[in-house]
């Protein structure tokens, strides 16, 4: 997506932006922001490619970028080109979102005059102006909006601009219709098990779903791990479009649903930019660090801040009972006892 530049504007931004779908959700205050203290500010990203989808959804944003660089690439090359082909921008200021050495480079290379980070890896080098990281010390909203010297409130909530003509399309497809409740089930969580509520009770709130008349849908991308619910599939009541979507197809599908029920996940906070109803399912992770940014009275969090929660570790170290206690302890009726407000 490439928008000209206003060249009379005197405040242009480059934004090294997250990695994760949840954290560009969550950048997306940053944005907003910049907008409400400089007007008619430009605001460009960098960013990886499979984000480009929920970038071009997100008004605030000028130009997007890619990055097209793997995790563990150090990638100079790639980001001299970057930096050659946006030299003539002339940025006033860079933020870096991310937290890499590395990530500071491009800013540096084209001599912004403003390059805001957090001093991790010995990068302050690279930066004019660096804040300490405590992590977990602040939610990871206003760990970015500290940077600009701001801090979240509700004018500042993810929102993603969907087209209603797309949204109209994606209903017909997907024959999400208003006679139903249309429930959206994540039971993923890319991090790993420590965030995954089990499957077995995926399965039951699906069942209990179906009894109730309601349409369920499972979203995600883990085709091996939809395995588990193949049994409970019957593309009428209970349809999985794991593996079968993009990142702009899942946002569209879910602004048609009744209630999102999910793990900290991408696709939580997805769900939360949209508006939608949410009940959010927390392990190893703190709802206090990574909310789910939503509207009020629009969602519930299930949180059991037992002795060792949050870990924030991707394995449980536990054993026996306690092993994944966080999540075992959430029981189906919890679950289902929220849902029944939506």
């Amino acid at each position: 997506m490439v928008i000209k530049l206003d060249m009379s504007s005197t405040n242009r931004f480059l934004i090294i932006a997250p990695s994760w779908i949840g954290d560009l959700l969550m950048s997306q205050s940053v944005y907003k922001s910049l907008k409400a203290n400089y007007h008619n500010c430009i605001i460009d990203v960098i960013a990886k490619p499979y984000l480009n989808d929920l970038i071009k959804l997100m008004p605030e944003i000028n130009n997007n970028y890619d990055l097209d660089i793997d995790h563990k690439e150090f990638g100079f090359s790639k980001r001299l080109k970057i930096s050659k082909q946006l030299k003539d921008n002339n940025y006033s200021t860079a933020i870096i979102l991310t937290n890499t050495f590395k990530s500071a480079i491009i800013p540096w290379i084209m001599n912004i005059p403003k390059r805001i980070g957090y001093k991790t890896e010995l990068r302050s080098i690279l930066l004019t102006k660096s804040y300490k990281l405590i992590k977990h010390e602040d939610s990871m909203v206003n760990r970015y909006l500290k940077l600009i010297d701001s801090s979240f409130d509700k004018t500042f909530r993810p929102y993603l601009n969907l087209d209603p003509d797309k949204v109209k399309k994606y209903k017909n497809k997907y024959i999400l219709n208003d006679t139903k409740k249309n429930i959206i089930l994540c039971p993923e969580a890319e991090f790993g098990d420590t965030k995954r509520w089990p499957q077995k009770k995926w399965i039951s709130i699906a069942k209990y779903f179906k009894d109730e008349n309601h349409n369920v849908f499972f979203v995600g991308k883990d085709i091996e791990s939809s395995k588990a619910y193949e049994d409970i599939i019957d593309d009428i009541s209970i349809t999985s479009l794991i593996g079968k979507t993009t990142l702009k197809d899942v946002a569209y599908i879910m602004s048609c649903a009744d209630l999102v029920v999910t793990n900290d996940s991408g696709l939580m906070h997805l769900a939360a930019s949209l508006g939608i109803n949410l009940i959010s399912i927390y392990g190893s992770s703190s709802p206090f660090y990574t909310p789910p940014l939503m509207r009020e009275n629009h969602g519930e969090i299930i949180y059991k801040h037992i002795q060792c929660s949050p870990c924030y570790k991707k394995i449980c170290p536990l054993t026996d009972d306690l092993n994944l206690k966080c999540l075992e302890s959430i029981t189906i009726e919890e679950v289902i006892k929220k849902s029944k407000k939506y």
